[in-house]
């Protein structure tokens, strides 16, 4: 993208990405909110109207991958994990996978994430604490990939079947990667809106 997409400004609303997402997410029951970010300006840029913990990312030159160990080492249970670039993000799905940790009862999962077309969405999904340490082994052994680890644990995989209801189109997992993305990610949202 060629800058810090938490920053990307939404036209109408002139507030950062950042905010937009975490704004999005307000209704959830979420204890603590965790902004995993080596841009130690980043709570002055992107100002969140409630309180948030930054955390620089543990480990450095490793990708998402650390940046979900980072923010899991701050949670004593299950944690709700989405990355800054998900515009598009609709609180029902994420309010569905928080429901099916209570069914997690009858089968210990230590992760819920979303499989969309055959594809893994591990920066939408909820990991439980208990996957630290499988991460923290599968940095050292070189892992860089988001979902390296999901082998490693007991998944409760989220079909695309499953997630239609909520949303349709499934806009929630569209992300912005590049300046083309991030366009038709504001025309979505203009449609939306």
């Amino acid at each position: 993208m060629g800058q810090d997409k938490a920053l990307l400004r939404l036209p109408v609303t002139g507030q950062p990405l950042l905010r937009h997402i975490v704004d999005r997410l307000g209704h959830l029951p979420l204890e603590q909110i965790v902004v995993v970010s080596n841009n130690p300006q980043l709570p002055h840029l992107a100002p969140l109207d409630r309180p948030v913990l930054y955390l620089p990312d543990t480990y450095s030159n490793v990708g998402v991958l650390g940046g979900i160990a980072t923010g899991l080492s701050a949670c004593p249970a299950w944690a709700i994990c989405v990355a800054c670039d998900l515009p598009l993000i609709k609180p029902a799905v994420l309010h569905y996978l928080c429901r099916l940790v209570t069914e997690q009862a009858a089968q210990p999962w230590q992760a819920i994430v979303p499989r969309v077309d055959g594809y893994a969405q591990p920066l939408h999904a909820l990991y439980h604490r208990s996957v630290l340490p499988v991460i923290v082994r599968a940095i050292a052994a070189g892992e860089r990939r988001a979902a390296g680890f999901l082998a490693d644990v007991d998944v409760r995989w989220v079909e695309t079947e499953e997630l239609r209801p909520l949303d349709p189109a499934l806009h929630s997992f569209f992300n912005a990667n590049t300046p083309t993305e991030w366009a038709e990610a504001l025309r979505l949202l203009a449609e939306e809106s």
